[in-house]
C-alpha cells in the first residue's frame, strides 16, 4: 500500500511524496512540521493512496485554452499538465 499526507481543505499533497507505510507518512508530517513554524498539523491527514484518490480529492472545472470546452481534472494536477495552461500547449 502507498500512503499520502494531504491537505484536509485543499487536498493537496505536502511535498508530492508518497510513503510505504502509515507510520512513514505520520512521521513525514511530523518532520515537515518541525522544518516549518508555520505549518498546522491538524490541518494535515494520511490517507492510502487510491483511497485519497477515489474518495477525497476534490476536481475543479476549468476551460480549455485552446478549444474553450469547461472539464473536470483533479485539484492536484500540475500546470505542467492541465490543458487550461499555456504551458501545457508551449511543450
Amino acid at each position: 500500500m502507498t500512503y499520502v499526507v494531504y491537505n484536509k481543505e485543499t487536498t493537496r499533497l505536502l511535498n508530492s511524496k508518497y510513503y510505504a507505510t502509515k507510520a512513514a507518512a505520520k512521521a513525514g508530517l511530523t518532520r515537515a512540521v518541525k522544518a516549518d513554524n508555520t505549518m498546522i498539523a491538524a490541518d494535515y491527514a494520511v490517507a492510502e493512496l487510491s483511497y485519497f484518490e477515489d474518495n477525497i480529492e476534490k476536481t475543479v472545472t476549468k476551460i480549455n485554452m485552446m478549444s474553450g470546452k469547461e472539464y473536470q481534472e483533479r485539484a492536484t494536477t500540475p500546470l505542467c499538465c492541465s490543458p487550461a495552461s499555456e504551458t501545457f500547449w508551449s511543450m
